[in-house]
């Protein structure tokens, strides 16, 4: 039985005041002080029989408490269980390995935010999923699995069901070198939220979808492994390339939800989550992790991890109208996108960079990281078009002509043993205080430095 409670305030900003005069402030109506409670209870047992077959029983309840200083509170509590056997060899096949499973997840929230799925603001959710998975050796080069689950959710009165498969294959090339493929199915149920939030960011409003439906999706990859020895290094090399395609893809999007009161609720234009019609995200990743060890009985060693991951996340249905049945306005990806070139999904960043290097020696450790993200093509033309018709002035217009891309990222860490037992470290991110934001109107964190001492009780 383990356990784990924490307890916290903190203050959350979506949109900033204005990005000359208020950029770490709030813009009216858009910042929430929250004290919050979150707690987790992990009861598990596990048996091994005589016959060799492996059950275990993990079960957790979560409860999560968030008071908020705008009427807008939430609590709510997670019971999820899993059992699961496993069995190696059976039928006299050694080297075989079945897992079978059953899982169960009910979810009971309460909230002011979510009244869209009952008045008092009380919603359930439960997930019910049964898996069946075999994986096999072939010969002495080729690994092969496969498997089968079962999903079934339900949040209220709404409920849908359906399987998913996936398969996928490993065959050692040559010494340290292995090519894999997997193939596999996602089924993903719409949460709460998306479902029966109502509530207002200033004067931004956010609507409930209740007709919201399931997404779906495939996947594949392809990917190389090759072990790498360059005099003390030893490391692995890695290059995937692989696809997602989905089926009433679910994202936020502008459009006009609600009777139209004037401007009050601008005119009932405000955000909702909505089925999107085909979307496909294509991308290849490579990545090179690996160490390097010397000195006397190998005391130093250097770390190294960094990787590159392009993307290119396309809308397959950009006329699609999300809301066919309005008069009011054509919602469709061409309608709502600040920038449709290539079709690009909103708020996707096509490159990703990111590097780490840590020197380990008997006295401590010094460490770097370095990350870099492409700014986002695309997001939703209602942030740009509010402050053109002189609704709002965030500034963002300025923002966007004169921060065309994001910076380089920059963090260190410096550590030292003061005995066997603990040790003072000194971390720092964003150590050139870079201003930045990734998301239009959220101002990202300035340089940050914490002190930390750690003591391990033996």
């Amino acid at each position: 039985l383990s356990t784990n409670w924490q307890k916290g305030e903190g203050l959350n900003t979506l949109i900033w005041g204005h990005s000359s005069t208020g950029l770490y402030n709030s813009y009216a109506g858009a910042a929430t002080r929250t004290k919050q409670l979150v707690g987790t209870v992990d009861p598990f047992v596990e048996y091994l029989s005589p016959s060799g077959v492996r059950t275990s029983f993990r079960n957790r309840w979560q409860h999560l408490r968030n008071d908020n200083d705008n009427n807008q509170g939430n609590n709510s509590d997670v019971f999820y269980s899993e059992l699961q056997s496993q069995k190696i060899g059976p039928w006299g096949m050694e080297k075989m390995a079945i897992t079978g499973g059953l899982v169960h997840q009910y979810t009971r929230g309460e909230a002011q935010l979510y009244t869209g799925g009952s008045e008092d603001g009380v919603n359930t959710a439960r997930n019910i999923a049964g898996y069946l998975q075999v994986d096999q050796p072939i010969g002495q080069h080729l690994n092969l699995s496969s498997g089968v689950r079962y999903e079934y959710f339900s949040i209220n009165s709404d409920s849908e069901g359906k399987p998913v498969f996936r398969a996928g294959a490993n065959y050692q090339l040559a010494e340290e070198t292995y090519l894999r493929s997997s193939l596999g199915q996602g089924f993903r149920f719409p949460t709460i939220a998306e479902k029966f939030i109502r509530t207002g960011l200033g004067d931004l409003q956010v609507y409930p979808n209740e007709d919201l439906r399931p997404e779906s999706s495939t996947s594949l990859e392809i990917g190389l492994k090759q072990g790498l020895k360059i005099g003390g290094f030893m490391g692995y090399l890695d290059f995937a390339v692989f696809q997602q395609r989905y089926s009433n893809f679910i994202e936020f999007s502008f459009g006009t939800w609600a009777p139209s009161e004037g401007f009050d609720n601008l005119f009932g234009l405000g955000f909702r989550s909505l089925n999107t019609g085909e979307s496909r995200v294509r991308g290849a990743e490579i990545s090179l992790m690996g160490q390097a060890k010397w000195g006397a009985q190998n005391q130093h060693s250097l770390d190294i991890l960094g990787g590159y991951t392009y993307t290119n996340p396309i809308s397959l249905t950009p006329h699609l109208n999300y809301d066919p049945d309005s008069s009011n306005v054509s919602t469709t990806y061409i309608g709502t996108s600040h920038d449709t070139t290539g079709y690009i999904l909103k708020y996707r960043s096509p490159h990703l960079v990111r590097f780490d290097a840590q020197w380990t020696h008997p006295h401590g450790f010094v460490g770097v990281s370095v990350r870099y993200q492409s700014i986002l093509q695309n997001f939703d033309e209602a942030f740009v078009t509010f402050e053109d018709l002189g609704f709002v002035d965030w500034g963002l217009n300025d923002w966007l002509d004169n921060h065309p891309t994001l910076p380089w990222l920059i963090d260190v860490r410096v550590g030292v043993n003061l005995n066997d037992n603990s040790k003072l470290s000194l971390v720092v991110s964003n150590l050139l205080n870079e201003e930045y934001s990734v998301r239009p109107l959220a101002i990202e964190s300035p340089r940050l430095v914490n002190i930390v001492y750690t003591y391990e009780i033996e």
